[in-house]
């Protein structure tokens, strides 16, 4: 099971659950006055994203669709970690309850507290997936995508002002992707502030990335990365395993 299939899950088991955006985001436009080509702006995604060492972000994440029913809204934190042998992420959704997505590398598991349950998956399963791709940085976009020049400007939801965004669209080659298509926002330090993906049931997830911090953790120190990067489920939750 892919990461997009589990955050996409995660927001179609929330029916009854919904919160709506903050009604203080800034509306933003990205400018097609982009002087880049799609190819130069997903080199310049690559080369950012191989020179990070960690990341730490606030994400706001909308799913619609007819498969979903009425839009699904949540938000909460990420942190991404890169070590000498493997990659550490953490998705923190704090509303509109609480879940958790998480690998320390070697595992990928979801935690649902509502359900009571976490589904772990080996990282192999998910090492070429869109959304650890490009925060780990380490293969060429162009490896596993497509790349395009954007079909569509956005509007951007975020809680600071953002110029100068930069937008690429990338097309899976895998043909067993459940992803048909896949929209970039970066700023012009190839940072990505946006991403969307559009399957081929024309459910449509958007993530807002804001308040993003780089290098933010300390590698050299064991207790701090242990500390972003571990999580035990309470007593009694349903481990499912894949």
């Amino acid at each position: 099971m892919s990461l997009y299939t589990l955050i996409t899950m995660r927001a179609l088991t929330l029916l009854s659950t919904l919160l709506l955006l903050a009604v203080f985001f800034i509306p933003l436009v990205a400018t097609s006055s982009d002087t880049q080509s799609p190819e130069q702006t997903a080199a310049k995604i690559q080369s950012t994203y191989s020179g990070i060492d960690s990341l730490s972000f606030t994400f706001s994440q909308t799913t619609s669709g007819q498969m979903s029913g009425r839009p699904k809204v949540g938000k909460g934190t990420g942190f991404f970690a890169k070590t000498d042998d493997k990659t550490l992420m953490r998705w923190n959704y704090l509303s509109p309850e609480y879940q958790v997505v998480i690998s320390d590398g070697k595992t990928v598991s979801m935690y649902f507290e509502k359900l009571n349950q976490m589904i772990v998956s080996s990282v192999d399963k998910i090492r070429t997936d869109i959304l650890f791709s490009f925060f780990t940085g380490a293969e060429p976009l162009d490896n596993h995508f497509i790349i395009l020049a954007p079909e569509l400007e956005m509007n951007i939801e975020s809680v600071e002002t953002v110029n100068n965004l930069h937008s690429v669209q990338l097309q899976p080659k895998d043909r067993d992707s459940q992803v048909r298509t896949i929209h970039l926002w970066v700023n012009n330090e190839a940072i990505i502030r946006r991403i969307e993906l559009l399957d081929y049931f024309d459910t449509k997830t958007t993530i807002n990335l804001s308040n993003i911090e780089i290098n933010p953790i300390d590698l050299a120190n064991q207790a701090e990365i242990d500390e972003r990067f571990s999580f035990v489920p309470p007593e009694g939750t349903e481990i499912i395993r894949q």
